[in-house]
């Protein structure tokens, strides 16, 4: 008898362990990334990037426009379901009445993506109004996405009419709790805010856990940035030393490109003069609360380290001119656009520190550029 209840109370134990187990997995879940009021507060407007504005359906007021806020861009708008793409049960000509058998971007073995199978945003074709590619976005480009109190990741995975937006995929319908019926679904008004993190990719474009992984990580960064700086001048022809005693728009450009929680004053106080000596620490440099040319650079040059060559376009590509210029000590212009000048000055700077000479920008040019070398 002493037996079997033994046997009995260890049995019970283990199932209850068994119970434990997937609620706390499903409690971890839960807590990743930030909250959906979190994301909303930060995906304030701090400055317009469209043209204009679009509707949320054809025919309708245009009163959503795209905004950048930090490094994200952002719009708010309704939810439409695409159901576009492969063929299953969920999307097919006889449940969707505008069904097409092709989504703008396609999966790793070519094929369309799956809408009733991978949460996917929809991104307005280029136009007048706005060029998704300038603000560095593309296939595969990884979005938060926030209705009510829920929040999903998912990729830029196709295009859509270009005087609207607010438009998802089957699946990401279904992760937000709205209705994914392609004929009845979908949610009206401007109650759905799309994030996106130009810069940021699933690899493959099919790979929602990475989507999801790389979602969290830069929409927590996003929350974390301060937007005290949306309106100051980064962009110079020349970043001069400057130390305690100094003041104008350069001052105000490093000050926010040190941080802290003030509006920028422009003033190379004692407080800057810490915070100069905090990053050079941080980065290996002399800490001497001076900003010369490679605390320019290292500053200039944080953040991801994107993989950029000929032809690339967006707000990290502007973000390495800033850093060419300072590194190299010559203007190298800052237009977002990675032509053939960009090119030559990053062959020079890999050339003057021993790189791999390719005019291709990825991690190791990136790391060189990040410790101020």
């Amino acid at each position: 008898m002493v037996r079997r209840s033994i046997v009995l109370c260890l049995a019970l134990a283990l199932a209850g362990l068994a119970l434990l187990v997937p609620l706390r997995d499903s409690q971890a879940d839960e807590l990743a990334g930030p909250t959906a009021d979190q994301l909303r507060s930060r995906a304030a407007c701090e400055s317009q990037v469209s043209n204009g504005k679009y509707a949320h359906d054809s025919g309708g007021s245009r009163t959503a426009a795209v905004c950048r806020s930090g490094d994200a861009v952002h719009w708010t708008a309704d939810f439409d379901i695409d159901c576009d793409g492969q063929r299953t049960t969920q999307c097919n000509e006889n449940t969707d009445p505008s069904f097409q058998p092709d989504t703008s971007w396609h999966q790793s073995d070519g094929r369309p993506l799956n809408s009733a199978g991978l949460p996917f945003i929809v991104v307005p074709l280029p136009s007048s109004i706005w060029d998704y590619r300038t603000a560095g976005i593309g296939g595969a480009t990884v979005a938060a996405v926030v209705y009510q109190d829920k929040v999903a990741y998912a990729v830029v995975g196709d295009q859509g009419p270009t005087g609207i937006v607010g438009e998802g995929s089957y699946k990401l319908a279904q992760q937000l709790g709205i209705n994914p019926n392609p004929a009845s679904g979908g949610v009206d008004g401007a109650v759905v805010t799309y994030i996106l993190f130009p810069g940021v990719t699933s690899t493959p474009i099919e790979n929602a856990a990475d989507a999801v992984s790389k979602g969290e990580a830069a929409a927590q960064a996003f929350v974390n940035s301060t937007s005290t700086c949306a309106s100051t001048n980064l962009d110079f022809t020349s970043y001069p030393t400057i130390q305690s005693g100094s003041t104008g728009p350069a001052v105000r450009a490093a000050q926010c490109l040190l941080g802290g929680t003030n509006e920028p004053s422009g003033n190379f106080d004692s407080t800057t003069v810490d915070a100069a000596k905090a990053f050079q620490t941080k980065v290996g440099l002399p800490a001497d609360g001076i900003i010369g040319a490679k605390t320019w650079t290292a500053l200039l040059a944080a953040g991801t380290q994107p993989t950029l060559r000929l032809n690339a376009t967006g707000p990290d590509v502007r973000r390495l001119q800033r850093t060419l210029t300072a590194a190299l000590a010559r203007t190298v212009v800052i237009d977002g656009q990675f032509g053939p000048l960009t090119e030559a000055a990053a062959k020079d700077y890999q050339s003057t520190r021993q790189l791999v000479v390719d005019g291709v920008v990825g991690p190791v040019t990136w790391t060189a550029l990040q410790a101020g070398k």
